[in-house]
């Protein structure tokens, strides 16, 4: 039986008391030749304790040591080609815990992967972090492409299922259709031998009966009535989870810049909240706009402008413009029809540059596209009314740029 020992990245933890255990990698050369090949018999205890697949780590060691690898989810059998010594596979190892399995805030093996605008992130259930793994590593690739068929294969799963409880319940209302035509059958059939031997003073007032339950039918149906069900119950939570993640990243950022950091320092952050709270890169300049200014943005803005030149300097203009569109337009509407205003602040001050301006007004012409940042919020309606207010500015300065030209 392979020797435990405690899970740990590229650091060793030598505390016997660590709560965290594994096996040991056992590797067996078979073969010889160009057959040679090494066989991994207890992929499947270890891969458990890391709670990860035994084809994901198995094909761990296919990018690290460039061989083909091998999964078999029947046998069990991981094989990667060629001949590998044990130590060399367990160094491996500890390199895939120390970028796949350890959170890298707490450093504790206590993550799954959430995959997000497909980007994967550690999801820690210790303390809570969520922070993108290195996207640059082969492995995500296969754990991307494995992602996307567990979940076709699920959905397929789950089809079938609905499929099989449908058809159970039709088959459940066919029995109940059969017993409720015998039973009806059985009271018509009472209902004539009843009538048959019924006495002309019984049979006139059946008649009676039934002439009154008419009536009473007619008044009911004249004087209306009746309801609706409004089962209109629709799935938030993506919705309610993407909110959520924002409202952190715009309260931390602008904790960040209430701390009197650098510009430059801001910037670094922005980049970094925006993957830990896993939103689209998009969002950036609504988060440092949402962040760094209320509804007195006219008022703010020559005060952040070394702010706004770092963050153009690092995410380019489209990226500030898309987030101000967003601000105006969701955050603070008041500000939409002073938006002309905003960008002639912008242009003073020498955070955005004519060319830059000029380019975002003539691009919202047509619909939005990731090339102009464009965040869902803002639809093509709304960005319209925008583009409406912001065009005085941006005709004087095409005017401006032709009389130099007629003058040079």
């Amino acid at each position: 039986m392979a020797a435990i020992m405690n899970i740990a990245g590229l650091e060793p933890i030598e505390d016997p008391e660590y709560r965290y255990k594994m096996h040991r990698i056992i590797g067996k050369v078979e073969g010889r030749g160009n057959g040679i090949k090494t066989v991994i018999p207890n992929m499947t205890l270890v891969a458990q304790t890391l709670h990860r697949p035994p084809g994901e780590v198995t094909k761990f060691f296919g990018c690290e040591l460039g061989a083909q690898t091998t999964w078999n989810d029947d046998t069990e059998r991981s094989i990667v080609n060629g001949a590998h010594e044990t130590k060399v596979l367990q160094d491996k190892l500890s390199i895939y815990i120390e970028k796949f399995v350890l959170c890298p805030s707490c450093k504790l093996p206590e993550t799954s992967y959430k995959i997000k605008h497909e980007i994967i992130y550690h999801q820690c259930v210790a303390c809570g972090a969520r922070e993108a793994v290195d996207m640059q590593h082969k492995l995500c690739t296969f754990i991307l492409k494995q992602h996307k068929l567990d979940k076709k294969a699920k959905d397929k799963s789950k089809d079938k299922k609905d499929k099989k409880k449908d058809k159970k319940d039709k088959k459940d209302d066919d029995d109940g259709d059969d017993e409720e035509k015998a039973r009806k059958k059985a009271e018509k059939k009472a209902k004539k031998a009843a009538k048959e031997n019924e006495t002309d003073e019984e049979k006139a007032k059946r008649k009676a009966e039934k002439k009154a339950k008419k009536a009473a039918e007619k008044a009911a149906k004249e004087a209306g009535g009746g309801g609706s069900d409004d089962d209109d119950d629709d799935d938030d939570d993506d919705d309610d989870d993407e909110s959520g993640a924002m409202e952190s990243a715009v309260k931390g950022i602008r904790d960040y810049i209430a701390g009197g950091k650098q510009p430059s320092e801001v910037v670094s952050e922005l980049r970094a909240v925006q993957t830990f709270c896993a939103l689209p890169r998009s969002e950036r300049g609504f988060i440092l706009a949402a962040a760094a200014f209320d509804d007195g943005l006219l008022e703010q803005l020559d005060g952040k402008a070394d702010l706004l030149r770092a963050f153009v300097k690092d995410a380019g203009a489209p990226s500030l413009l898309g987030g101000l569109e967003k601000f105006a337009l969701v955050s603070s509407p008041a500000l939409a029809p002073k938006f002309a205003l905003v960008l002639k602040q912008l242009y003073d001050s020498d955070v955005l540059e004519e060319d830059a301006l000029v380019a975002w007004h003539d691009a919202g012409a047509a619909p939005p596209d990731a090339a102009i940042h464009v965040p869902d919020a803002c639809d093509v309606e709304s960005r319209a009314k925008l583009l409406a207010f912001a065009e005085p500015f941006i005709t004087w300065l095409k005017e401006a740029e032709e009389d130099e030209t007629d003058e040079d």
